[in-house]
């Protein structure tokens, strides 16, 4: 027999499915697929496989919502929308599960070029790159860009966010122009204040304005490589 921490366990995964299940039932019975799908976004997070959130959160709510046709509770448009809801929220869950494998094996590099000290929204940025999935790899302040680009080199880095604050002529546009010299396959999201206009946004780099887009540059970024 299994101990009783094992068992808690076992009864508290139960209970959490159990209510994702029942959140995701009421969303489609009132046509909210917003609702639905951060069910199952909730499932995904909770280290639920695909298997099963079609098993023992999709389709009970489905069968449920039949019984109560069948029942004449609810009619057939509700249970025409919910069977939609639930296509839908099932090619989002793959697109999810797709987009958490890529990320799982991307790595990013975060640095600021020669004379930049601030990192602080850098570092912000390495947390929710970190939290969003990405593998981070954080240089600092103050690096030289032939320091990282070995350093992406060495590492096998898929992407480099650099960002510089005060500003000093065109610095990242020289450290983006040595890298990529280098290591011809990376990407770049650059930020920050002291981003000249003469750094554009083009294939292969992004200009990221706020620290919380970052994640999404990135996406971007890993998107359009999947697709070269």
């Amino acid at each position: 027999m299994g101990s009783s921490e094992e068992h808690g366990g076992c009864t508290q995964r139960d209970a959490r499915i159990q209510a994702l299940g029942q959140a995701y039932a009421r969303a489609v019975l009132a046509g909210d697929e917003v609702a639905a799908e951060i069910a199952v976004r909730e499932a995904i997070e909770a280290d639920l496989t695909s298997a099963e959130i079609d098993e023992e959160i999709i389709a009970p709510a489905l069968w449920y919502v039949g019984e109560l046709w069948e029942r004449g509770e609810i009619s057939v448009a509700d249970e025409h929308l919910a069977t939609e809801i639930s296509i839908r929220v099932l090619a989002l869950q793959r697109e999810a599960r797709r987009l958490q494998r890529t990320r799982r094996a991307t790595r990013v590099l975060l640095a600021t070029p020669s004379g930049e000290q601030h990192v602080v929204a850098l570092r912000m940025v390495s947390a929710l790159l970190l939290e969003a999935g990405y593998d981070t790899l954080m240089l600092g302040p103050d690096v030289p860009a032939p320091a990282i680009a070995a350093s992406a080199e060495r590492h096998g880095v898929d992407v480099i966010c650099l960002s510089d604050t005060v500003g000093s002529g065109d610095r990242i546009l020289v450290s983006v122009h040595e890298i990529a010299q280098r290591v011809p396959g990376a990407a770049f999201v650059v930020g920050g204040r002291g981003i000249t206009g003469r750094l554009q946004a083009s294939p292969g780099i992004v200009v990221c304005r706020r620290v919380t887009d970052a994640v999404e540059a990135v996406d971007a970024l890993v998107k359009r490589a999947d697709l070269n």
